[in-house]
């Protein structure tokens, strides 16, 4: 078995996922990172789900020799299936795993089933939420049902600055489009993306993903620009081989960019305390 990523591009957006064949293709629309204290700070002006439904993940449902695990978002709802702890508070307050720490204990190794759903107050149409708000909502469910506390403490740690180097080869435009737009697609072993009037600490974040450390613009570049990025993933990286590319060699060649090693200050998520989630 091999470990893929795969998103999805529909609005019921796959934003984790799993063990899948290496042949399988995939896209996503990216939702947009706001960080820890953007984070929160959502968190403390939104309303909570109205319905909610925590299970522990029974491993007899998985499929012979393949296991998932994902979350989606889809208008009113907000589901998650075989999902550890961890993914959700990464997800909930836009932290990486190198970013949390504190999280032990029982519930740390557990997988859980969610369905979370808010309601029309009159009984009408489910409102039609954007995935950033029904993002917020994650951090009052982990308060409420995993009595999840914790707090951010600053920490220097290793990150990627993103520079120009040579002779820049994209265009920028000064005028900022509506219809700015991100995805991501995936066949085989190589990752493309491509977005649409984007700024440079909008591609610093998408690049932070994919090479699993804070990113920081330091560009010095304004303005918006629509970007093409062709790259070996993961996988066929740590193999090697002639026609492999790595996200840095691609960066450089593609963009006229670099990702150049760094240290800064990264808000960390320290876990104060946490609880097996209370029944249904």
């Amino acid at each position: 078995m091999t470990t893929r990523r795969t998103p999805n591009l529909t609005r019921a957006l796959l934003l984790v996922a799993a063990l899948i064949p290496l042949s399988a293709s995939s896209s996503h629309a990216q939702i947009s990172h706001r960080g820890p204290v953007n984070s929160i700070a959502l968190s403390q002006t939104t309303t909570p789900f109205d319905v909610i439904s925590i299970k522990l993940h029974d491993p007899a449902t998985d499929l012979p020799d393949q296991q998932s695990y994902n979350m989606s978002i889809h208008d009113d709802m907000f589901t998650a299936s075989n999902v550890p702890l961890e993914m959700l508070v990464k997800f909930a307050y836009d932290v990486k795993s190198d970013q949390i720490s504190g999280l032990s204990g029982p519930v740390s190794s557990a997988h859980f089933d969610i369905e979370a759903k808010v309601l029309a107050p009159d009984g009408g149409a489910p409102p039609k939420l954007t995935d950033g708000e029904m993002q917020g909502k994650l951090i009052p469910l982990l308060t409420e049902r995993f009595r999840f506390k914790a707090h951010l403490q600053p920490k220097a740690m290793p990150v990627y600055d993103l520079v120009q180097r040579g002779s820049l080869k994209i265009r920028l435009s000064q005028e900022e489009r509506k219809d700015s737009s991100w995805n991501m697609n995936g066949h085989d072993t190589t990752m493309v993306l491509t977005a649409k009037s984007v700024s440079m600490a909008d591609l610093a974040q998408a690049l932070a993903d994919e090479v699993h450390r804070e990113v920081i613009d330091k560009t010095g570049l304004t303005g918006f620009a629509d970007i093409t990025l062709k790259w070996s993933d993961d996988v066929a990286t740590e193999i090697g081989g002639p026609n492999v590319l790595s996200i840095f060699t691609a960066v450089e060649e593609q963009l006229g960019l670099k990702l150049q090693p760094s240290k800064g200050p990264v808000n960390t998520l320290v876990v104060d305390h946490v609880e097996m989630p209370t029944e249904n």
